[in-house]
């Protein structure tokens, strides 16, 4: 077992012999140490994949806002001096934010233990990845399919896009010096849920040594109802096409506490498969513990992505009132304890 697998089991044993279900017991400085902040830097897209979540945002919340770089800046620098020690941008394609390159610069500069970018990998140039290797120590790029006519069912994007992704993939493959890269694929009733695509895409993980990540798809609006593949089918097709499946992964956030994130070995490469949960009770119960925190582009906390409830910090950030930035955090934290979005069947 490696240093990082060590640390992490024994936040595990510390949190289940301490914390347990005793909210008053958790503090900002656990959230801050445990939990990564999920930053959707804009909500800005070129793409228009109709089952995207926006994160939990209201779908009419598209293509309006830049997250305010200043505002930025001065949460996570607060944050940081707090213990803050894991990060992830996203969007929204944070590429299209027209200071991405100032924020990774800004992001380089802290030693963070985990620093996540999300994207759906058009955009990445040689210039923009070498940028990211500095600091960031994941990129995580949402393929869904390597044939062209199912991408483009699912994201509308056009052939050029489609053959610039594929090339970006081929570039960042020749980094020798590169963050971990991880290939997302979100399997869909009738769309990429056959063998023949699943196995397309494992190849192609496979040639250019990526990590590769099933997650399954949750209806976000009503039409999506009958859309979903159930979870155990997905980890059945995986294994018919030549996965190994390794076992639980016992050491991201606990969550072998609801549902245990899957692994899996394909070939050379590993990857995982991830049940995400929305409305199951079960996870719900345990989500103000074990879930991002998550800040819109508005410079908002938005802590479930099914309820609308949404704590604005801006004002707080703007009038430097640090004090009331931590508490904002940790009422969000216990607003997620009442697990406001139990029972709900979709996100919106």
């Amino acid at each position: 077992m490696d240093g990082g697998k060590k640390e992490n089991l024994n936040i595990v044993k510390i949190l289940n012999q301490n914390l347990l279900m005793n909210k008053e017991a958790i503090t900002l400085k656990y959230y801050l140490n445990y939990l990564p902040l999920r930053i959707a830097v804009t909500d800005y897209c070129n793409l228009k994949c109709f089952f995207c979540s926006n994160e939990g945002m209201p779908l009419c919340n598209k293509n309006k806002t830049h997250i305010n770089i200043n505002e930025l800046k001065y949460l996570v620098k607060s944050l940081a001096n707090e213990g803050l020690k894991n990060v992830s941008i996203t969007g929204g394609e944070p590429t299209l934010h027209p200071q991405i390159i100032e924020i990774i610069n800004f992001l380089n500069k802290f030693n963070f233990k985990n620093l996540f970018f999300h994207t759906n990998g058009i955009n990445l140039t040689e210039k923009l990845v070498k940028k990211l290797s500095e600091g960031f120590t994941k990129i995580a790029i949402s393929l869904h399919s390597v044939n062209f006519k199912t991408w483009q069912k699912l994201t509308g994007g056009t052939k050029k896009q489609f053959k610039i992704l594929i090339s970006n993939l081929k570039m960042i493959s020749k980094f020798s010096d590169r963050p971990l890269i991880e290939l997302k694929y979100v399997p869909i009733k009738g769309y990429n849920d056959s063998e023949k695509e699943f196995k397309s895409f494992l190849e192609l993980c496979n040639s250019f040594k990526f990590k590769f990540k099933f997650l399954n798809f949750e209806p976000i609006i009503q039409e999506h109802q009958g859309l979903e593949i159930p979870f155990e089918k997905i980890k059945e097709t995986l294994i018919k096409i030549g996965c190994k499946f390794l076992g639980n992964d016992k050491y991201f956030r606990d969550q072998n506490r609801y549902l245990p994130i899957k692994k899996f070995k394909y070939k050379n490469i590993f990857g995982v498969a991830i049940e995400i949960g929305c409305g199951d009770p079960k996870v719900c119960k345990e989500c103000y513990r074990v879930n991002e925190i998550f800040i819109s582009p508005e410079m908002k906390i938005k802590p479930c992505h099914i309820s609308d409830y949404q704590i604005d910090l801006k004002k707080f950030i703007n009038q430097k009132e640090k004090k009331k930035i931590f508490q904002t955090i940790v009422h969000s934290r216990e607003f997620l304890f009442n697990a406001p979005g139990s029972g709900s069947r979709i996100w919106q």
